[in-house]
């Protein structure tokens, strides 16, 4: 199976021999600093463009990815067993990394020695070397916590030796098998885990001490690690019970240390500065930790990220702790599950990002378990090698890794990571629509969990209780401001009869007796409703006459002329013209569209008519009328004139309906659609041509015509 890593190297050529290829000189001047870096919002809601910003500088490629999940999501393991059977009870576990080679240095308290373990060919191979290095002639019965650090250039190891720490000296090279051993510090208390990190340029360490005294110890090297520390005893800080491994994690509010504290997590809060008299409290089991003794932390993504192992109880399973809000915030576990063997699991070394990939290796009874995360490999949105990559949208809601990886291939290479969480209100619906008898009330809610509550009544409680017919509906927004939103329509019924008077225009269509309607009439509606409620609605229907409106006047305008479009309806209350003039004639001056609005008896119809400008000569013209009766007699309604060039005629009805359409002048129409014949009344026209007389010109006319029998 192909690792991310090999398919990571084969993009990076494709990107490379790309870049190349549109001039590998480039834009960037190669003394200019790389670096990496994007804003994006912390949390969307689904189904919302996202749009993020590119921040890097000095880079010549980008490559985006888009992965679901959080960096611990894709969980894998190996099985290591007792590389070249080295260890002997194996207690405590440091990874580093040396150039291109990964050590991890296991604390053996069976022997009281300290085996080192090499991958020259990366943390997935199975069979790394290993070798014990001894006890070094100073190592005695109860070692347990053990730390590799590089301080300026030089490699030491620190281990917990009972009530002593000891230094290992392996200068610059961890390839070293006979490092200097030196006992630096000592103290009352019987030392078990260990963590060391750097704080500005002091190296600041803190041990797990249980026996006499359940304490935590800190040491300070004020700026070598060669020096021999400070040590301060902290107390009971945190609530500790049984401490094992403590794991050290700082976000922008500060410094945190969390001990695995067998069946209860400790956290103990700095602020700034490591040197900080610290704050504690225990988290409790959080569910899962009922035996818990190995402690991973890792910022990635600029989220805190957390593994813990069980050793007795809930045994050999693997933990993820979530930090809701940061390293302060609240915390919770999620079972992973047994990975890759693991048995009596007691301890976890620190994380290293390589290739993409997150690994740790975890100590077990006599055994060692590769574990590693890498990244997703069926990301819901393809990449994007853009600078500033399109609006990205996601469809379900749950966590998302956002990666740039900036110059891919390149010496510069660089890359970045970010979480967002896509969140979607919790799904709700106010129901069906309903029905209820008059009298009584139907309580409405979306449930609770939610911050904001709008009601379509104004109201903002979480729940209403309606009583009259209507549409109701809820907008609902949760702790991320996402919006969701349902509605419901009630109808209450009452419990007597119901007549209706209603009157409309004519082709207006009205619900009555079960259908729509578009005649007067009485229509009767018996509905049986739930509750034993009936309900008998009478309609009286009025349907107003058809309001017939045709402009008369010319159709072309002669230049210093004046048409007068006129139109009359009788009863006709209103004349609206486009001009909002209110005369029942217009006066047209210049050609352009002209309509006017009628309103007889509140119905209100349109008519509109084109005045064009009249071309000389033009010869052309279509009657107003025709008698489609075979009598020989203007039975076709067609144009007369002569040199008359691209002829276009087409016949509608009042409802937009073509019934007729030629291209022939001398061939009109005879009144007829499919062969039948249409019924008396006005049609409309629309006819276009060129007159011989203006060849560079498509004159276009519309009109009415009115057909008679």
């Amino acid at each position: 199976m192909k690792t991310p890593g090999i398919w990571i190297s084969v993009l990076s050529l494709i990107l490379l021999l790309f870049y190349c290829l549109n001039g590998c000189n480039g834009q960037r001047n190669l003394n200019d600093p790389v670096t990496a870096g994007f804003s994006i919002p912390d949390t969307a809601c689904v189904n919302r463009p996202i749009y993020i910003e590119n921040l890097s500088q000095g880079a010549t490629t980008y490559y985006w990815k888009f992965c679901s999940g959080n960096a611990l999501t894709n969980s894998n393991g190996i099985d290591l067993g007792n590389p070249s059977n080295t260890l002997s009870a194996p207690r405590s576990i440091s990874l580093a990394q040396d150039g291109l080679n990964f050590f991890a240095f296991v604390a053996n308290s069976g022997d009281s020695t300290i085996t080192r373990v090499h991958w020259s060919n990366g943390l997935t191979d199975r069979y790394p070397a290993a070798v014990n290095l001894g006890n070094f002639g100073i190592l005695g019965p109860h070692i347990f916590g053990i730390q590799v650090k590089n301080g300026n250039g030089i490699w030491f190891g620190f281990v917990t030796n009972g009530t002593s720490l000891v230094r290992l000296d392996f200068g610059s090279s961890l390839l070293n098998q006979t490092p200097l051993a030196t006992t630096i510090a000592t103290f009352p208390d019987s030392i078990r885990g260990l963590v060391i990190e750097k704080d500005g340029n002091d190296w600041i360490g803190f041990s797990t001490n249980y026996w006499p005294e359940t304490t935590v110890t800190r040491f300070h090297w004020v700026n070598s690690l060669s020096a021999n520390p400070t040590v301060e005893n902290l107390g009971n800080i945190g609530g500790l019970t049984i401490p094992m491994q403590p794991a050290l994690i700082r976000d922008n509010t500060g410094w945190y240390l969390f001990i695995a504290n067998t069946t209860s997590l400790s956290q103990l809060y700095f602020g700034n500065s490591l040197l900080n008299p610290p704050t504690g409290i225990n988290l409790g089991d959080l569910g899962y930790a009922t035996d818990d003794r190995g402690l991973c932390l890792l910022m990635e993504c600029n989220h805190p990220f957390g593994l813990i192992v069980n050793h007795n109880t809930v045994h050999n399973l693997l933990l993820q702790l979530h930090f809701n809000g940061g390293p302060g915030g609240t915390k919770a576990i999620t079972p992973l599950g047994i990975i890759a063997n693991l048995y009596l699991p007691c301890a976890l070394s620190e994380a290293v990002i390589t290739s993409d990939t997150i690994y740790t290796i975890a100590v077990n009874e006599s055994t060692l378990t590769t574990l590693f995360f890498p990244p997703c490999t069926d990301a819901p949105i393809p990449p994007d090698t853009l600078f500033d990559p399109s609006p990205i949208v996601f469809t379900i809601p749950g966590t998302y890794t956002i990666t740039l990886i900036v110059d891919l291939g390149l010496a510069t290479e660089q890359r970045i990571c970010k979480e967002i969480v896509i969140d979607t209100p919790k799904p709700f619906s106010l129901g069906n629509d309903t029905t209820i008898c008059e009298g009584t009330g139907l309580l409405l809610t979306p449930g609770s969990g939610y911050k904001h509550y709008l009601w379509n009544t104004g109201d903002t409680g979480r729940a209403i209780l309606v009583g009259k017919t209507g549409y109701y509906s809820v907008q609902v927004t949760n702790f991320h401001d996402c919006e969701m939103e349902d509605g419901i329509y009630v109808d209450v019924l009452q419990n007597q009869s119901l007549t209706v008077d209603t009157t409309i225009c004519w082709g207006q269509k009205y619900l009555a007796g079960g259908k729509l309607q578009s005649t007067s009439g009485t229509y009767i509606d018996t509905l049986a409703l739930p509750y034993g409620c009936h309900k008998i609605i009478t309609t009286n229907m009025v349907v107003r006459p058809e309001v017939v409106v045709n402009i008369t006047g010319d159709t072309c305008l002669v230049k210093g002329n004046i048409i007068v479009l006129s139109t009359h309806v009788d009863g006709a209350s209103d004349y609206t013209w486009q001009d909002s003039s209110h005369d029942s004639v217009f006066r047209v001056t210049v050609p352009g569209d002209y309509w006017v609005n009628v309103t007889v008896n509140k119905c209100t119809v349109s008519d509109t008519i084109q005045i064009k400008k009249c071309q000389k000569f033009t010869s052309f013209s279509l009657p107003t009328a025709f008698t489609p009766n075979d009598d020989g007699i203007n039975d076709v309604f067609g144009p007369t004139g002569n040199k008359i060039e691209d002829f276009h005629m087409m016949i509608y009805n009042r409802w937009g309906q073509m019934l007729y359409e030629t291209r022939n002048p001398e061939q009109g129409w005879d009144g007829k659609y499919e062969n039948k014949y249409c019924e008396t009344g006005i049609y409309v026209y629309v006819v276009s041509y060129r007159d011989a007389n203006n060849p560079d010109e498509v004159t276009t006319t519309k009109g009415n015509v009115t057909l008679v029998r």
